[in-house]
């Protein structure tokens, strides 16, 4: 580097003796000629050697802005939650990235520009010193100090315009990342033309500011070169009078005017320099506030240190995970009190659940237990560890947490399921998956594990994005577990299936469940009832039942008339429709679309009068999508084909495209079809199909169908019709054919449960349902023998139970209470023979395939059923 300057200021001294030497021309011309090659040599090595000292230091610059980088992103996940609570996201992001940008600046200006200058400066007086008089010195002297103060006065003033430039810029990239994230409620309230508009406003602002700027930037330059000019006149007047008066060559003329640019060329630079490096500080200034947590009350002590280990802090050891709180008292702000008073033991490997109301108070538990906010009184312990005396890496891995709102990181779903434990295998990741029954769903992907997510993990359903929060908990496995309102934005059926993951991951371990719905911590060995921020009452589910007047028992009775009237309307809403009838509809849908691009589509229905059920409106709708779609990714002529058809325990509905692989959909496309499907009791995914790959829509077959429809071939039928059923006379004895008979209807599809409710029903049956063999287990335990259902209806598949293993759990209760067994009909869609022999050998006394004919149902109920 110095180096480089050295041989930048000597090459004025060989100009200067190639121009004398020519004024007195020697023989052979042999002096200039070498004077020129020195020349030449010199300003290479002046360009060379600067070059040089670029690769040798860029390689540290480098480093050091990315280590301020990786230090400042540390940082920033250092920070407690309040800051974070608080933060601007695109404002943040702004101002780190320009500030760790200026720093690098910083560094590099410090050690490749103004050290050089400086140098080349002060080389460049002291040659003139020593060459010229002293008049030439003091010309550069007066200039160089003009100069600088000029340059101080006005840079100062221009900082306060260009911090107003920096808080607006930060103001714009806030407002364009916000209004991003929360894009989907934009356009539920067509407000796109208003985020527009508000962003507009701020940029406005911005472009008022940047004008001043560059006004004031302006005024700078145009003084600063005023200066300049100015010395390099009067430098040239000088030494043209010295030549004048032959007191100065004209090679001295030459090297006067050489040094007097060459002067101003890095005087200019320290100008730009001193400019840039304070825009430079006032980012690094705005990055340090952030970092220091002052704009948003996170510096000092206080509660800005809740979230840092004390000194001392020693790992937390989990022994039993019995979980402590004693009079805790909290508040986010000193004004407003959260909790009051809070006690309560959750003992080791119980599971204890909170319930209230919104803004209670129950997630707050949670966000203490982790220590992300400290309690202004009282203690919170783990084992017997006070929690501010343990470091919060080995407490935050002692705990497993589902939350409500389950957002991912834009990856793959093998990624954000091994970020429960950093270094898991991929086989690790696989078994959490199948722990957390998401195996099945990945296989069906066309990327399996390496499928990314998108943003947010908006790709995938809420379901699914639970059932991943699940496996990650299943992979860290952790002694202690929080289910912080899990399933509240969930439906219901997803709820129950998640709520049986939920049961298995809480096997042995120590539990917190925040709860909304009341139905899903029944189970749970104490439940908290919280109002206000204070626990009002305390128990276990029974306990709390039996106090009339309690604030559990209101909640309960709410709850159980919201879920009885949602029930009745979900039974209303159930009306088959026949898969033949859905295929034609959507058909009609897509055919002005098949004609228009020249694309034959054709429906191919192997059992027209398979009935199906749910919203089919909804599921005609996207099927007709998913068609639509493939005709529009059909070339002309090509073939695009529907299939109707019995699959097992279901009927699918395969949309084959023209292509090996279906044609891509959009993410949202995708979700709708999942949501659609699933709120059917279905699933969408792409299945092998005659070799190729199409999108299929499976749905759950209706359990029984009217007198007069399609039953399955074999099973008996009779001449009896059911109200919503059937059309046309009933028989007056069809009402109370099974009158007195109480039945079990054990099924894991909710539709498929309210169809035999309101077809036993209408028949004079008692119904009680269950959603899973352990629902039905329970009930059974809880009711005396005396009042138990007549009769089992029980279908064979139960997501992850068998329908044979559940009649041998009934008959194990019945046999532990010394009562006769129940008898069993077995409902299922599967018709092979070897189910038929597993459902004989298994105790089922009767076989029927769905759909079955309402009477056919009817008649062996009332053969089998003991009388109540």
């Amino acid at each position: 580097m110095i180096a480089s300057k050295l041989a930048g200021v000597t090459v004025p001294l060989a100009l200067r003796s190639i121009v004398d030497d020519l004024a007195h021309p020697a023989p052979y011309l042999l002096i200039p000629i070498f004077l020129v090659l020195a020349y030449v040599l010199l300003r290479f090595f002046g360009d060379a050697l600067g070059e040089a000292r670029d690769v040798v230091f860029s390689t540290v610059t480098q480093h050091t802005v990315a280590a301020l980088a990786e230090r400042t992103f540390a940082r920033l996940h250092r920070l407690g939650a309040r800051f974070h609570a608080k933060r601007e996201t695109g404002s943040i992001v702004r101002d780190v990235q320009k500030g760790t940008d200026g720093i690098g600046y910083l560094l590099g200006v410090g050690l490749f520009t103004i050290l050089p200058a400086l140098i080349e400066i002060g080389t460049v007086i002291a040659i003139i010193a020593l060459h010229l008089t002293i008049e030439f010195t003091w010309i550069i002297g007066a200039t160089l100090v003009c100069y600088a103060i000029y340059t101080v006065v006005f840079t100062r003033r221009r900082m306060v315009v260009q911090r107003e430039v920096n808080r607006l810029e930060s103001a714009a990239d806030s407002r364009l990342v916000d209004s991003m994230l929360n894009y989907d409620t934009v356009k539920y309230f067509a407000a796109e033309e208003i985020e527009a508009e508000r962003y507009h406003n701020v940029l406005a602002h911005w472009v008022i500011a940047r004008l001043r700027n560059q006004r004031a930037l302006t005024t700078l330059h145009v003084g600063q070169s005023a200066i300049v000019c100015l010395g390099i006149a009067a430098t040239m007047l000088l030494a043209v009078q010295h030549v004048a008066a032959a007191r100065m060559s004209v090679g001295d003329l030459v090297l006067v005017n050489a040094y007097i640019v060459q002067v101003c060329m890095p005087l200019n630079t320290l100008g730009f320099v001193f400019r840039e490096t304070n825009d430079a500080l006032v980012n690094v200034e705005r990055m340090f506030s952030v970092l220091a947590g002052e704009r948003y009350g996170e510096a000092g002590g206080g509660i800005g240190d809740e979230d840092r280990d004390e000194p001392g802090a020693r790992d937390l050891v989990v022994a039993a995970g019995e979980i402590v709180f004693e009079h805790v008292d909290f508040g986010y702000d000193p004004a407003r009190q959260v909790l009051h008073d809070i006690s309560f033991r959750a003992s080791a490997g119980h599971t204890i659940a909170v319930v209230g109301g919104s803004g209670s108070g129950k997630s707050t538990l949670v966000r203490l237990l982790f220590r992300l906010y400290a309690p202004s009184r009282g203690t919170i312990s783990i084992d017997g560890q006070d929690l501010r005396q343990v470091t919060r890496r080995t407490l935050r891995e002692a705990i497993g947490i589902v939350p409500q709102d389950t957002v991912l990181f834009n990856e793959t779903i093998a990624y954000n399921i091994g970020y429960g434990r950093v270094r898991a295998t991929r086989a690790d990741i696989v078994r959490a998956a199948r722990a957390a029954q998401l195996d099945a769903f990945i296989e069906r992907l066309p990327d399996h594990y390496d499928t990314r997510v998108g943003e947010r993990g908006l790709r995938l359903s809420g379901g699914e994005r639970q059932r991943i929060a699940i496996a990650r908990a299943f992979l860290k496995d952790p002694p202690i577990i929080v289910f912080d309102e899990a399933t509240s934005a969930l439906d219901t059926r997803s709820e129950r299936a998640i709520q049986t993951e939920f049961r298995r991951l809480a096997q042995g371990r120590t539990s917190i469940v925040i709860a909304h719905r009341l139905s899903t911590v029944v189970d749970a060995d104490r439940i908290l009832v919280m109002e206000h921020g204070r626990i009002v009452e305390q128990g276990t589910h029974d306990e709390l039942i039996a106090r009339p007047h309690g604030v559990y028992a209101r909640m309960w009775a709410l709850q159980r008339e919201q879920g009885e009237l949602e029930h009745t309307q979900r039974r209303l809403a159930a009306q088959p429709r026949t898969i033949g009838d859905l295929a034609s509809a959507i058909a009609a849908r897509v055919a002005r679309v098949a004609a228009t691009r020249g694309v034959a589509f054709r429906t191919n229905v192997a059992d027209p009068e398979l009935p199906v059920t749910g919203e089919t409106d909804e599921i005609e709708r996207v099927v007709a999508m998913l068609a639509s779609n493939e005709i529009e990714h059909a070339a002309y002529g090509q073939r695009v084909e529907l299939r109707a058809q019995r699959s097992e325990n279901g009927a699918w509905l395969v949309v084959l495209g023209a292509h090996e692989e279906p044609a891509e959909l959009t993410d949202e496309q995708a979700a709708v079809a999942e949501a659609v499907l699933s709120a059917a009791g279905g699933t969408f995914m792409p299945s092998p199909v005659d070799g190729r790959v199409a999108y299929v829509a499976a749905l759950p077959l209706v359990p029984v169908v009217p007198v007069g429809a399609a039953a399955m071939p074999g099973e008996r039928t009779a001449a009896l019709t059911v109200d919503g059923y059937a059309t046309g006379a009933r028989p007056p004895a069809a009402a109370s054919m099974l009158e007195g008979i109480s039945v079990l209807a054990i099924d894991d599809d909710e539709e498929a449960r309210d169809a035999l409710e309101a077809a036993l029903a209408s028949h004079g049956a008692r119904v009680a349902l269950a959603a899973s063999g352990a629902d039905a287990v329970d009930q059974l335990e809880r009711t005396v023998p005396a009042r138990w259902p007549g009769v089992v209806v029980c279908d064979i598949t139960l997501g992850e139970e068998d329908g044979c293993d559940v009649l041998e759990r009934i008959r194990a209760v019945a046999r532990r209470h010394a009562v006769p067994a129940l008898p069993a009909i077995a409902l299922t869609g599967h018709a092979d023979g070897a189910t038929r022999a597993r459902t004989e050998r298994a105790g089922f006394e009767a076989h029927l395939v769905k759909p079955v004919q309402i009477d056919a149902l009817a008649d062996e109920i009332r053969r089998l059923a003991v009388p109540a």
